[in-house]
């Protein structure tokens, strides 16, 4: 669906550029995923450490270095930082990179760093609340039709993504829901389905939920090993299924070539 990749005269120093505003973003996406399922405001107010309240100065928000300057912790209260803020920023970074040597400087790269970004925001917030945000998936839908929908072919590509993947995330929500007479799978895992379904397709949304799937039967199994306590271990779905469309975004149609000729023998 983007097939084009960026000239070599561009990329040096395009990739640099790409990636510091990769970086700044990541810095949003911390706090968009900090705020919103506390119900925050992510556009208004400003930034202040959790711990002690404290607001945050311009020098306390540079992505990367301020981190790395305060050793890691707040010079208001001296209480660390969490190590998933630079990490964001690293990710995001390194998506909108991977981004722009993918498709290319083309009208489609804003919305699918954005969209990435948004994908990483709702991997950090299920992990924490198993919650994926309609105030969140949405957008992130509206982002992806906005990617796909100009190029041609981009509407029936996009249609049938989000078909197969909410329809069948709702046909395992509702079949589990019949067999066990409880909710095994959210709204929001099909909400979100609906959002890497409109960029990736029917063909690659296919491959994500195995490659989601299969990570979280390791996960699940790794779980119940070490679980010395009673009771079942939640696994946030859409922590899986993030991480998991991004990677299939850049990589899916190797990973589904390399699949067919280890199964199949084509």
């Amino acid at each position: 669906m983007f097939p084009h990749s960026p000239e070599p005269a561009a990329t040096v120093w395009m990739v640099g550029l790409v990636g510091l505003l990769g970086i700044v973003m990541g810095s949003a996406m911390s706090a968009v995923a900090w705020r919103v399922p506390r119900g925050r405001s992510w556009v208004k107010g400003r930034s202040a450490c959790p711990a002690c309240a404290a607001v945050l100065e311009p020098a306390d928000l540079v992505p990367l270095i301020s981190f790395v300057a305060a050793r890691g912790r707040c010079r208001h209260c001296g209480a660390g930082i969490g190590w998933r803020y630079p990490l964001t920023e690293l990710l995001c970074g390194a998506w909108a990179v991977l981004v722009y040597l993918e498709v290319g400087l083309v009208p489609a790269l804003p919305f699918l760093a954005l969209w990435g970004f948004l994908m990483l925001a709702l991997m950090w917030i299920d992990l924490d609340f198993q919650l994926l945000p309609d105030a969140l998936t949405f957008p992130g839908a509206l982002i992806a039709l906005a990617a796909v929908l100009p190029r041609p072919g981009g509407a029936h590509h996009a249609l049938l993504g989000m078909l197969v993947g909410s329809g069948l995330l709702w046909l395992l929500a509702w079949g589990y829901l019949r067999l066990r007479n409880k909710e095994g799978l959210g709204g929001g895992d099909i909400k979100l389905a609906a959002m890497f379904g409109a960029v990736l397709g029917w063909k690659l949304t296919l491959v994500t939920l195995f490659l989601a799937a299969f990570a979280g039967s390791v996960w699940g199994v790794t779980l119940m090993l070490r679980r010395t306590g009673g009771g079942q271990t939640a696994l946030p779905f859409g922590t899986l299924l993030c991480p998991a469309a991004m990677v299939v975004f850049l990589w899916g149609d190797e990973l589904m070539r390399g699949y067919l000729r280890l199964v199949l023998g084509l």
